[in-house]
């Protein structure tokens, strides 16, 4: 038996249904006719650092440690995350300690790659020019064809460009797949497709011609996919979060600078968290010399906001593309008990400045309890002064939403927006609690991913079942290729996928109890492998 995981990032059934009701994805009306289907809930927050390592160990991010794309630290200065920082084992590395062979291709959070039994070529958040691939001769071969790990496209690119782009891309990484099924006899496969994702970021609520046709490219290639892997291989199709419009944006820091919460410097030097990719560019000295003329972001919207030519601003940035710097007020740390501390959009977090824990914290301990209580009643209170709308459906304590040994870890307090249509921004623009996006039409994360299952064992019903979790995959897979479900997942075996009468239905499910000999086995082999990481930097 063989599984093949194809993931298409961000990827929504909102889309996709209807499309495949016009007969636009062929391949994919295909599965979703002779096979099973249905929501797949991502974690919360619904963004890729976390959702892809709850997907590939079957945990939540308590258990695994990873919350968001980078750690906290001030709000600003965490590092990015990365497979170090997972600290809970991979299905495909259960697979590859029973003798499996796999082939695991531009996954999201797997640099630096580990060692497995086939091969693992690293996917978003790969730094340049670092070695993406095991084992290395994998490393070598793939870089005398040209492969390319990074993907994301650069500000300023067209619809047209953007799709050329992308299209490229996403060609490259089935011709690399293709090239190491024949390389390796393998038994479990997977590709994550991450221009899904990207298109919709970029051009979602304008360019949906654009999107569809992007869409009918990757159809036909998971067709050719489906096709090289054979007739026994079972096909599962996910996305690690779901996709919608972006509205407005809401912004936290100045939320709890209202709150009293939040403070920010009487005096701040012009150069304080600008955001200038590269100076000695055209296009960075440009940036310069508009802060020097006190051109920001800022700025230009409050005066577009009041003189009501904020509509004309709009129409201006989507026709031409001009890159206007960004600065934001330096924050008071020493008068300030909260902060914004996140990069995710419509589901945010944010930080209590707690003493002995952050750089410079006041809060007391005993006062902890109190300020976060406070928070959270005022984000469930407050409304668009535009609309009376709620702008915040749900706010969470972390313990609410994670358990596991890395809780602590977590941001003290979790939101989701209002259908998740707000995007949460540090950023001040003037005195809005919200504001709408200069460059309109963009899309974000939804909470609801895809779930398709095809192939031999599978059910074959057509049937829209009901909807599973992010973290249901591993131990599914696991089952799949009748190995013990470590016990410690959260997820559950997805049972109701398969063909009552094929033997993945008939067998008992298996769990392995996890002994404290193996924690601390596990524990020892992740400290090897990050000293190797150091050493090799």
């Amino acid at each position: 038996m063989k599984v093949l995981v194809i993931g298409l990032d961000g990827a929504t059934f909102d889309l996709i249904k209807p499309w495949t009701e016009q007969g636009e994805l062929p391949t994919l009306k295909k599965l979703m006719e002779n096979g099973v289907y249905s929501d797949l809930t991502s974690t919360i927050p619904p963004v890729s650092s976390p959702a892809w390592p709850s997907f590939m160990t079957g945990k939540n991010p308590g258990k695994h440690g990873v919350f968001d794309f980078v750690g906290k630290s001030d709000g600003y200065s965490g590092e990015i995350k990365n497979a170090r920082d997972i600290k809970a084992k991979t299905f495909w590395k259960w697979l590859s300690e029973e003798g499996k062979a796999c082939i695991v291709v531009n996954v999201p959070v797997t640099y630096p790659p580990e060692e497995i039994k086939g091969c693992i070529v690293t996917g978003m958040l790969t730094p340049p020019d670092a070695c993406y691939a095991y084992p290395l001769e994998i490393y070598e071969e793939l870089k005398k064809i040209g492969y390319n790990p990074l993907s994301e496209v650069k500000k300023g690119f067209s619809p047209e460009e953007i799709f050329n782009y992308l299209l490229g891309f996403a060609s490259k990484r089935v011709e690399t797949v293709l090239y190491l099924m024949r390389r390796f006899n393998w038994e479990f496969c997977m590709l994550v497709f991450r221009g899904t994702d990207i298109i919709q970021h970029n051009l979602w609520q304008y360019h949906k011609k654009e999107i569809l046709q992007y869409y009918r490219k990757i159809d036909a290639l998971i067709e050719n996919l489906i096709n090289k892997a054979g007739k026994k291989a079972n096909i599962i199709l996910m996305s690690d979060h779901g996709f919608g419009p972006v509205y407005k944006f809401f912004h936290a820091n100045y939320f709890l600078h209202k709150l009293g919460l939040l403070e920010f410097k009487t005096e701040t030097s012009s150069g304080e968290y600008l955001a200038i990719n590269d100076y000695r560019s055209s296009s960075g000295r440009l940036q310069r010399i508009m802060l020097k003329m006190g051109i920001t972001k800022e700025t230009v919207y409050t005066v577009a906001e009041r003189t009501h030519a904020l509509k004309i601003l709009q129409r201006m940035y989507k026709k031409f593309y001009v890159q206007i710097p960004t600065t934001g007020k330096a924050i008071d740390w020493k008068r300030t008990k909260a902060f914004f501390n996140s990069s995710i959009g419509p589901a945010a977090s944010i930080q209590i400045n707690l003493e002995s824990r952050e750089h410079e914290g006041i809060v007391k301990k005993e006062e902890y309890a109190r300020v976060e209580d406070f928070i959270i009643s005022e984000l469930l209170k407050i409304v668009d002064p535009e609309t009376g709308r709620k702008i915040v459906q749900d706010a969470f304590r972390r313990e609410d939403i994670y358990h596991g040994p890395y809780v602590s870890e977590a941001p003290d307090i979790v939101f989701l927006t209002k259908n998740l249509e707000y995007a949460a921004t540090d950023r001040i623009y003037g005195s809005s609690l919200v504001s709408e996006p200069v460059h309109k039409g963009r899309g974000t994360h939804r909470m609801n991913g895809i779930f398709i299952a095809y192939g031999p064992d599978i059910k074959n019903t057509g049937e829209e079942l009901k909807k599973a979790r992010i973290t249901d995959l591993a131990p599914t897979i696991l089952h799949m290729f009748s190995l013990k479900i470590p016990e410690d997942m959260d997820g559950k075996v997805l049972t109701h996928i398969f063909d009552p009468n094929s033997q993945i239905a008939k067998r008992p499910i298996k769990y392995h109890k996890i002994t404290e000999k193996e924690r601390i086995r596990e524990s020892i082999r992740r400290l090897k492998k990050l000293q190797q990481f150091h050493q090799q930097q």
